[in-house]
């Protein structure tokens, strides 16, 4: 790599690089990993992390990253759990979010206070005193600038299906977020150092293959030596843009908010799923469960949902006690065809649920 990136361990500073064929972004950061560890794909040269309740720090030790071996997540995974993340405590904000992006990132978001992040603690409880304290003093820059990214996503994605919005795209909506500057977010890339990728730069990435392995690789195979510029910040909001600058160049990629659940989340298979994939306590996530909760939301509230399931349970009761009345039965059978005809409309949005009460208020 270049003089500005180390050569191989590093004990400093947050890196992230994205792949946008793949959909991935890379991340390296010197880590703790309290209640944290990871698995590593050798591979691929990358690492995954994953959340581990009883896991210690080896005594309050910080383990160095390395950009050869990063940490790997799908594309926006960053910018999607810091505006999931829960940070009115310290607990909180550690189990959504820094336990797997480390304290670097908070290094120069406030000019007035600076901090140092030692490379042993000495224990799990000085640790977490430490870096606690550090977020306690930076707790309320976090949460403004958490709340300024939810503003940029919601009008980049039109996340509130504003009807001004709809006819356009999210590049177009995010060029103009910024050149209006409808938020703060035009101001976050004060402390993002962009370090261009070169050839001179793959030589530890691929350095492991002969000369002519190498020039047969690229003649043979058709081999493509993928070039990423790599952000190099300890701005958490400066990260955060870099992010949605990238994603808002990529077409059928966008940002959603769950109707179930009301988390940010990025459909994996079709770009019209309402529900996210985000596991929850009980097993299932919201696209597995999601809409048999959103009906049972609906029946408990004055909807059509709650005035269709009244209807058919008083028409089934009916048509129960006189099933041996063919003319009942038929009328039933009938009512029950066509309901389900509007309720299919309501459930595809084609028509309104003022309609489908008028309906059944005409046909009782």
């Amino acid at each position: 790599m270049t003089n500005d990136l180390p050569n191989a361990e590093h004990f400093e500073n947050f890196f992230i690089w994205f792949d946008d064929n793949e959909k991935k972004e890379y991340y390296s950061t010197p880590l703790y990993y309290y209640k944290a560890t990871f698995n590593i794909d050798y591979e691929n040269n990358i690492r995954t992390i994953k959340w581990k309740e009883k896991e210690g720090t080896d005594q309050g030790l910080k383990h160095p990253s390395s950009l050869y071996l990063p940490f790997s997540e799908r594309l926006g995974m960053f910018v999607l759990n810091f505006l999931n993340a829960d940070l009115s405590s310290y607990e909180t904000a550690y189990k959504d979010f820094f336990y797997m992006y480390g304290f670097e990132i908070l290094k120069d978001i406030d000019d007035d206070y600076k901090f140092e992040l030692k490379n042993r603690y000495g224990d799990d409880d000085t640790y977490l005193q430490e870096t606690e304290k550090i977020y306690n003093n930076l707790k309320v820059q976090i949460i403004d600038i958490q709340e300024n990214i939810r503003k940029a996503v919601d009008y980049i994605y039109n996340i509130n299906e504003n009807e001004e919005l709809k006819g356009f795209t999210h590049t177009q909506r995010y060029a103009v977020y910024l050149i209006k500057r409808i938020g703060k977010l035009y101001s976050y890339s004060k402390n993002d150092k962009v370090i261009l990728d070169n050839y001179s730069n793959k030589y530890n990435e691929l350095n492991h293959f002969t000369e002519i392995e190498l020039l047969t690789k690229l003649k043979k195979q058709n081999m493509l030596i993928s070039m990423s510029n790599t952000h190099q910040s300890n701005d958490i909001s400066s990260i955060c843009y870099a992010i949605v600058e990238e994603l808002s160049k990529i077409d059928n990629y966008p940002i959603k908010k769950c109707q179930n659940c009301g988390k940010y989340f990025i459909p994996i298979k079709k770009t019209d799923e309402i529900y996210c994939d985000y596991p929850k306590p009980s097993g299932k996530t919201c696209r597995e469960q999601g809409a048999s909760i959103l009906y049972n939301k609906r029946l408990q509230e004055n909807s059509a949902y709650s005035e269709y399931r009244k209807m058919y349970l008083q028409k089934f009761n009916y048509a129960k006690k006189n099933k041996d009345n063919k003319s009942i039965q038929k009328n039933f059978e009938n009512w029950k065809n066509e309901a389900k005809k509007y309720m299919s409309k309501l459930k595809h949005n084609e028509i309104n649920e003022k309609e489908v009460l008028e309906w059944i208020k005409k046909n009782k």
